[in-house]
């Protein structure tokens, strides 16, 4: 789980995204089943995080410590990452009180510069494939040190180091997922999800939002 001091890295990419051409989802198509699948267990069918387990990555970033100065609570430490991001995705419920859950993956989450109109220079820039509720882009076409480092990091900073590593070890097989939580007893949040290859598999080395 790569934590909330590197925010700017979101804000980054859905800010600075719109000025790029986005198209349905048809490109990245291998990838784009098991993006949807995985969305759709956590999001929508609310499966256990045991289960949601199957997708995460052995090279993976969950375990990533803050650096030294970061004032997180050093109790984190003793979570685990993993089981955390997917039970905190949902809003607490009330004991007694009805819990009520998106019906379709269209209602829990979207992507919306889907939306937006294609721009007359667009036709000119690296594409994204996009559906209304994600969108899945390699990193070269995300402007440079919006979802990861533009230089190789100088620091200890394990998350930049981390996000340096995939970029480097997965040049060309590093995808981005992008969207926001919408839907009912989500909390709501701009996510952005790091896909690798793994055993033959699409699987999921980071997350990021505005809630970790």
């Amino acid at each position: 789980m790569l934590r909330k001091h590197h925010l700017k890295y979101t804000l980054l990419a859905f800010l600075l995204c719109s000025v790029f051409f986005t198209l349905p989802v048809f490109a990245q198509t291998d990838i784009q089943p098991t993006v949807q699948a995985f969305l759709q267990a956590w999001y929508v069918d609310r499966k256990p995080p045991a289960e949601l387990k199957s997708y995460i990555a052995k090279d993976n970033g969950f375990n990533l410590q803050p650096p030294a100065s970061s004032n997180a609570p050093r109790t984190e430490a003793r979570t685990d990452p993993v089981q955390q991001l997917f039970e905190g995705a949902f809003a607490k419920v009330p004991i007694g009180a009805e819990v009520v859950r998106p019906k379709s993956l269209s209602d829990a989450i979207e992507y919306p510069l889907a939306k937006q109109p294609a721009t007359s220079r667009a036709q000119t820039q690296p594409t994204c494939a996009t559906s209304e509720q994600f969108a899945i882009c390699k990193p070269d076409q995300l402007p440079k040190g919006s979802v990861q480092p533009a230089a190789q990091p100088t620091g200890n900073d394990p998350v930049a180091n981390y996000l340096w590593h995939l970029s480097k070890t997965y040049k060309n097989n590093l995808y981005i997922v992008l969207y926001t939580t919408k839907g009912p007893g989500l909390l709501k949040e701009t996510a952005i999800l790091y896909w690798i290859p793994e055993g033959g598999s699409w699987k999921l080395a980071a997350f990021k939002g505005t809630n970790w």
